[in-house]
């Protein structure tokens, strides 16, 4: 049985290098779990015993639920290789990690009431959905094989709104007046594009220097190689921030942000610190909306099986310190040895957010099979 297996991995890998690989039929069950969540079970006729679980990235509350287009990329590029795929669309959009990784974990059932219990089983996920399948490895950690979090909030939802908002609060220390809300009473009907968009784009370019200081803060570590990049993050932070009124659903209206203690330190002389810690816009949490809102997932780095993390170089909606901070919460579980970060230049050179080729991500999953399944663990 495990030599018939070894080789079904070994076919399926075959077939990812451009070899000759037989047509096949997929076997696809579609249904709904709970209200609004829809699925797709598929089990290619050429299955090699292995299923993937696979949880979609953030979509925007007011797009219509259903399978979402990453899922189907994923499927499309695994599922002819031999491997089974299960895909849900959430009961609902948004940030909603919690009830993400509860209909994912309910694929594992309803595929193998289906079509009978895969051999092993690999999570993996993007974005938002890279944070869903860290919980789900992390809480269930026997019923994986391996995990592959891909350009994900790995560092948690409280350090990436801590992130964004810490822009928002140090833009207005160098921009004030251009975006005329506060940080933490967003109107609603905001047009991303006019007020938001335009305005700190022609604001940043006519004084540069305020987005250079705005990068150089430990407390926001912007990514960017060149001056458009770095407005285009600085940018994109402040159009996420926007969302802040879906957190305040997270925590039940109560406040979460606090920098009212906070020093922010960096690259930057004395004197402009000290006014940038002088200036800067204070806000109070509640212990109680903190809490809650890491509820919705903060990783432990509790690993028990073989994790390889793919990111672009330099990712705006994502940053790069959330690879760095889930691995540093791996090693000091005393699992380093469990987890390889794959850093890739995607579509763009290094930059964007789940800006893949799909050779990338083919790749990538295919060296956590052959870790989690033969022992070998990949490079970097």
């Amino acid at each position: 049985m495990l030599k018939r297996h070894v080789f079904s991995i070994v076919f399926a890998l075959a077939a990812v290098m451009g070899l000759a690989v037989p047509a096949v039929a997929d076997d696809i069950v579609d249904g709904s779990t709970g209200p609004g969540s829809v699925y797709r079970l598929i089990r290619p006729t050429n299955w090699n015993g292995i299923l993937l679980l696979y949880a979609h990235g953030y979509v925007s509350p007011e797009a219509p639920v259903g399978i979402s287009p990453d899922a189907q990329l994923v499927a499309s590029l695994v599922v002819p290789q031999g491997f089974a795929v299960a895909i849900s669309s959430f009961s609902e959009n948004g940030w909603v990690v919690k009830d993400g990784t509860q209909r994912t974990h309910q694929l594992l059932g309803l595929f193998t009431s289906n079509f009978g219990k895969p051999a092993r089983v690999y999570v993996a996920g993007a974005s938002m959905g890279g944070l869903i399948a860290i919980s789900l490895a992390e809480t269930w950690p026997s019923e994986f094989a391996g995990l592959m979090p891909a350009c994900a909030v790995a560092g948690g939802i409280t350090r990436q709104y801590d992130y964004l908002l810490n822009v928002r609060v140090l833009f207005d220390v160098f921009y004030p007046g251009v975006l005329p809300w506060s940080p933490i009473d967003v109107p609603s009907g905001l047009d991303p594009l006019q007020d938001i968009i335009n305005p700190a784009v022609v604001a940043m370019t006519a004084n540069p220097l305020g987005a250079a200081a705005i990068a150089s803060i430990a407390q926001t570590p912007v990514p960017f190689a060149n001056g458009a990049e770095l407005v285009e993050s600085i940018t994109t932070a402040l159009v996420s921030s926007a969302s802040y009124p879906q957190i305040l659903e997270l925590t039940h209206g109560q406040a979460y942000f606090d920098n009212s203690a906070t020093q922010y330190t960096g690259a930057l002389p004395a004197p402009t610190l000290a006014f940038i810690n002088a200036s800067v816009q204070r806000f109070s949490g509640s212990p109680a909306g903190q809490n809650l809102l890491a509820l919705n997932y903060t990783p432990t780095g509790d690993l028990r099986m073989p994790a390889l993390t793919l990111s672009t170089f330099r990712d705006p909606v994502i940053p790069g310190f959330h690879r760095v901070i889930y691995g540093q919460q791996v090693a000091a579980q005393g699992n380093a040895n469990l987890i390889v970060q794959r850093n890739v230049a995607g579509t763009a050179g290094g930059y964007g957010h789940c800006t893949f080729t799909p050779q990338e991500l083919t790749q990538a999953f295919f060296d956590l099979v052959l870790w989690g399944e033969l022992g070998v663990k990949p490079l970097q």
